[in-house]
């Protein structure tokens, strides 16, 4: 469960960190850039976070390509009656930022009420700390503000409900149900939901 600290934000300012943000062009060049120059690195973790940043921008690319909005989702888009701002806290090392950020994306271009910008979470880690998972730094968090007032709307992540299953059987179970086994279930999920209950979750966000 993600909770904010509602106090800290307002000290904090959002918009701070919206100004701070990056386009989603600019997310892929970065992250792009980050895969290359991690893959020179002679330390194993950086490479390996890099291997995982390459595999996510071919996850990203294909998304980009075959994301088709459900017409429920594009109808309810319809009712949005305010500008908002989408803050994504993301990394593209991140396996379920490769799947759930294209999504926002999507749901942004279709509707001139949304505009979203990404934030690097080590960036600034005053942020993610906001909105922890369990006490953890989990991603992405997606963030919908208020574009007249800057107040926080609401906000979501890291994963669509239907996946909470999966993680609860990992931390339950990990000998038996290992990460390996937890990671196949997610990206099975995701590629069957083709970004449905993604859009689905955002969108009742978006409108409440």
């Amino acid at each position: 469960m993600v909770t904010a600290n509602k106090y800290t934000m307002d000290s904090i300012k959002l918009e701070n960190y919206w100004d701070k943000g990056v386009s989603y062009a600019e997310y892929k060049d970065i992250i792009e850039i980050q895969a290359k120059e991690g893959l020179l690195s002679k330390n194993e973790d950086i490479i390996k976070l890099a291997e995982y940043t390459r595999l996510n921008l071919s996850r990203i690319h294909r998304n980009d390509k075959t994301l088709v909005l459900d017409e429920s989702v594009s109808s309810g888009l319809k009712k949005i009656s305010r500008k908002i701002h989408i803050l994504v806290i993301s990394e593209g090392w991140c396996g379920d930022a490769a799947q759930i950020v294209p999504v926002v994306n999507k749901i942004c271009e279709s509707s001139k009420k949304l505009d979203m910008r990404i934030f690097f979470r080590d960036q600034d880690e005053l942020l993610i700390n906001q909105y922890l998972t369990n006490g953890g730094k989990a991603i992405p968090i997606v963030i919908f503000i208020d574009a007249e007032t800057s107040e926080e709307i609401a906000h979501w992540g890291p994963r669509p409900k239907p996946c909470a299953p999966f993680l609860k059987k990992y931390k339950t179970d990990p000998e038996n149900y290992t990460h390996d086994d937890f990671a196949k279930d997610i990206q099975g999920f995701y590629n069957k939901d083709k970004g449905q209950t993604i859009s689905e979750e955002l969108l009742e966000k978006i409108l409440q």
